[in-house]
C-alpha cells in the first residue's frame, strides 16, 4: 500500500520544465527557458526553479509554479501535484531532470551584447545592503567606504552631511545589491510603484563565464517594461519638480549614473536611456508637456562627440530647440559639473 507522498516528494517526481509546457509555448534562453509570449517567467532547469520578475516570484518550485498558473492555494496546488504526478508509487526517478541539468551546464558561457535579463541571477531585495556611515567631528561628511562599487557610482567618497537623507532614500528604494556580479542593482519602477527592471551596474565578471566584455550596465528587462513606465526615477524628478521654488526648469540628457547623481542634489533630470537615441513618442509628448506649461528645458549631454549625436537626435526628434549646459568639446559630464562645485 502506497504511503501519502509529501509534497517533497509530489516535487521531485515532477520535472518543471514538463509541466510549464502545460502553460504554453517555451524557448530557450541560454541554460534558461522562458515563455515565448512572456519574457519575464524563467525556468531553471538545472535548479528546477522558476521566476515570475513581474509578480516578484523568485526561485519557486514546480508547486508554486502550478499554483501561480491555476490560481490555486496550497492546498489545492499539492491535491494538483498528485494528480499530474500520476504515480503508482512516489519514487523519484531522476532521468529527465539529470538530462535538463546537463543541457543547463553546456550553456554556461554567454554572450552578454545578446542577452536580454538574467533568469538566474539571485536578486536581492532593495536596500538589503546600505553603506556604513561615517561622520568626522563636525558632521560634515559621509564616507561611502563599504563597497568600491558606491564610490564608482557617484565619483566620490564623500558627500555633505545635509545629503544624508537622500542617500537614505536611494538605498532603501533605488539602489540594491547583486550577489551574482558583486556589483550594485539598480531598481526601476513605474507608475504603480511595481519593479519593472534591475540593472547590474558595473557588474564582475563571474567565475565560470568565458566570454565577458566588461559591460557597463546589465538589464534584465529593458524591453518589456509596460505601459506604466516612461523614464527612470519618474515620481522622485516629479516630486523634485512640485517642490521647487526656483525657477521652473527641467533637465534633459543622458545616463542612468547621470539621473541617480540628479537627485542627490534634487536636480530634475529626464535620463534618455536609449543607445539608439531614439525616443518614444510619449516620452516626448510628457517633455513638451512641460515646456508648454512654462518650464526651461534644458540639455545635459555628455561633452563629448557621443553627446552632441544625443543632443542632435533630441532637438531633432522633439522638434524643442534647446542649448547644451556643458561645451561638446570640453569632454565633461553631468556628474563632472556637480563635483566641480560650480552648480552650487
Amino acid at each position: 500500500m502506497n504511503k501519502e507522498p509529501t509534497v517533497d516528494q509530489l516535487k521531485q517526481s515532477l520535472d518543471i520544465v514538463t509541466v510549464a509546457e502545460m502553460y504554453g509555448e517555451l524557448i530557450k534562453n541560454g541554460a534558461n527557458y522562458k515563455y515565448k509570449n512572456d519574457s519575464s517567467i524563467v525556468i531553471n532547469p538545472a535548479k528546477q526553479i522558476f521566476s515570475n520578475f513581474n509578480g516578484d516570484i523568485t526561485g519557486g518550485s514546480v508547486l508554486d509554479l502550478v499554483m501561480y498558473f491555476e490560481k490555486l492555494d496550497t492546498k489545492a496546488g499539492i491535491d494538483r501535484l498528485k494528480e499530474l504526478s500520476s504515480l503508482d508509487t512516489y519514487t523519484v526517478d531522476p532521468a529527465l531532470q539529470i538530462k535538463r541539468k546537463e543541457e543547463a551546464e553546456s550553456k554556461k558561457v554567454i554572450d552578454f551584447q545578446k542577452l536580454g535579463y538574467i533568469g538566474s541571477l539571485e536578486l536581492k531585495a532593495v536596500g538589503s545592503k546600505k553603506p556604513v556611515e561615517h561622520l568626522d567631528k563636525n558632521n560634515n561628511l559621509i564616507e561611502l567606504l563599504v563597497l568600491k562599487e558606491f564610490s564608482k557610482l557617484f565619483e566620490t567618497t564623500k558627500l555633505p552631511a545635509e545629503y544624508k537623507r537622500k542617500i537614505d532614500y536611494l538605498f532603501t528604494h533605488i539602489l540594491g545589491w547583486n550577489d551574482f556580479f558583486k556589483c550594485l542593482s539598480i531598481i526601476l519602477k513605474d507608475d504603480t510603484n511595481k519593479i519593472v527592471d534591475i540593472i547590474a551596474y558595473r557588474p564582475n565578471k563571474p567565475e565560470n563565464y568565458d566570454k565577458w566584455d566588461n559591460p557597463k550596465y546589465i538589464y534584465k528587462n529593458s524591453h518589456n517594461r509596460g505601459d506604466n513606465f516612461l523614464y527612470p526615477f519618474k515620481k522622485e524628478v516629479e516630486t523634485i519638480l512640485n517642490k521647487s521654488d526656483a525657477d521652473k526648469f527641467l533637465i534633459v540628457g543622458e545616463g542612468i549614473k547621470n539621473g541617480l547623481n540628479a537627485l542627490i542634489y534634487s536636480v530634475p533630470f529626464i535620463t534618455l536611456e536609449s543607445s539608439s537615441n531614439k525616443i518614444s513618442d510619449s516620452l516626448i509628448a510628457y517633455i513638451r508637456g512641460y515646456h508648454e506649461r512654462g518650464y526651461s528645458i534644458v540639455g545635459m549631454f555628455d561633452g563629448d562627440k557621443a553627446g552632441a549625436k544625443a543632443h542632435e537626435s533630441f532637438v531633432s526628434q522633439s522638434g524643442l530647440q534647446i542649448n547644451n549646459f556643458l561645451d561638446f568639446n570640453s569632454g565633461l559630464d553631468f556628474v563632472d559639473y556637480l563635483q566641480s562645485g560650480e552648480s552650487k
